[in-house]
């Protein structure tokens, strides 16, 4: 048995562990509730992918996000005459792009910014074709563009690009096309004006329905222009007439370019349209088809050995196909004029015309002076 000394030690002995583990416990408490925490760990990033022999060399690169393109906002586009001033636009729509081209001329002029490959197609390949070289887009800006020698078929080369084709990525929010005239016997306007056309276009409607033909009067174009297959004779046998051999060469090559420039799509019976090839797009709708849709078309129109005022006539009639509207277009006047320019409540005797909203000139060529020079060099009020 252990003396009585060392009974006393190990009493001593097993009260100072004890006294030990107690202040161990009460500093532990003290320092956890009292010291300045450290700051959480940094969460680890995953490792990067390297290839490559030296890829263990590479430095961690960091990943940004670019920033988003300022949305573009609208722009005309507008084909003229060398002669013709295009000044009345100066007033009208301010805060769009403004593209003219000039469709005789050098194309190589100095100022001549915009250009095209060859002028074919009336106003078609200056539609399809309207980007300034160099040019990134914004901003409000009016370009000149010469684009060849003469209105048919023309010889001027060009390093422009499509509008469509180069900026099929960066598309105008709403983009208008026009002819240069502000007085032009088309215009759905009773003085033929264009202004008001302009003034009162709705964009709000031009958004809903992504495609609006400036033409609401059913005069040339509806309900039923073309007509494939259907066989127009130069000389009207009963008569002895001529024909028109715009429109029968027009028929008779419509099923054929349709095919290219729709392929896979059913040839309609009857095609109908408002006139004139002056109408607004939105960016959607030109989105709606593919990129090569519009190359397609501009490379037909480059190659196509039909006349002018054929090939011209073929693309007047299938924008609105291309822009995802039927074969037949002709919504009745009096909605059409209500939706497009807020011409409300009109008297309409007819689905495809209003009274004292257009009437079909005697003649393609406004009289000089107009319109203060009415049709026969009588002094008239307007204008």
């Amino acid at each position: 048995m252990p003396s009585h000394v060392e009974r006393t030690a190990i009493r001593w002995l097993l009260r100072a562990a004890l006294l030990g583990t107690i202040a161990f416990a009460i500093w532990g408490t003290l320092s956890s509730r009292y010291s300045t925490p450290s700051p959480p760990a940094e969460p680890s990033s995953p490792a990067p992918h390297h290839t490559g022999v030296d890829a263990v060399h590479d430095e961690v690169a960091t990943t940004t996000t670019p920033e988003p393109a300022a949305e573009r906002g609208n722009a005309l586009v507008v084909v003229s005459l060398k002669e013709e001033k295009v000044d009345w636009l100066d007033g009208i729509l301010p805060d769009w792009e403004r593209n003219v081209y000039v469709v005789d001329g050098d194309a190589l002029e100095a100022g001549a910014r915009l250009r095209i490959p060859k002028n074919k197609g009336r106003e078609g390949m200056a539609y399809l074709r309207y980007r300034p070289e160099n040019d990134s887009g914004g901003g409000r800006r009016s370009v000149m563009c010469r684009i060849g020698k003469g209105l048919t078929a023309a010889l001027a080369r060009s390093l422009a690009r499509s509008f469509i084709i180069d900026n099929y990525d960066r598309l105008p929010n709403v983009t208008l096309f026009l002819h240069s005239a502000r007085y032009q016997w088309h215009n759905d306007d009773p003085e033929y004006d264009g202004v008001p056309i302009l003034q009162n276009l709705r964009l709000d409607h031009v958004h809903a329905e992504g495609y609006a033909n400036l033409r609401c009067g059913w005069t040339l174009g509806c309900p039923a222009e073309i007509q494939p297959g259907r066989q127009i004779w130069l000389e009207n046998t009963a008569t002895g007439e001529a024909g028109d051999a715009t429109a029968e060469r027009t028929e008779k090559y419509y099923t054929e370019a349709f095919a290219v420039l729709f392929p896979g799509e059913a040839v309609p019976d009857v095609v109908g349209v408002g006139c004139c090839a002056q109408f607004a797009t939105t960016r959607s709708t030109l989105l709606a088809r593919p990129l090569s849709a519009y190359v397609r078309h501009r490379d037909w129109l480059l190659h196509t050995p039909l006349p002018d005022a054929v090939s011209g006539r073929i693309l007047e009639y299938s924008w609105h196909l291309l822009f995802g509207k039927p074969a037949v277009h002709c919504p009745p006047a009096a909605d059409c004029y209500c939706a497009t320019f807020g011409y409300c409540n009109l008297t309409c005797p007819s689905a495809g015309a209003c009274d004292g909203r257009y009437a079909l000139p005697p003649y393609s060529t406004m009289p000089q002076g107009w319109p203060r020079v009415g049709w026969n060099g009588e002094v008239r009020g307007g204008g």
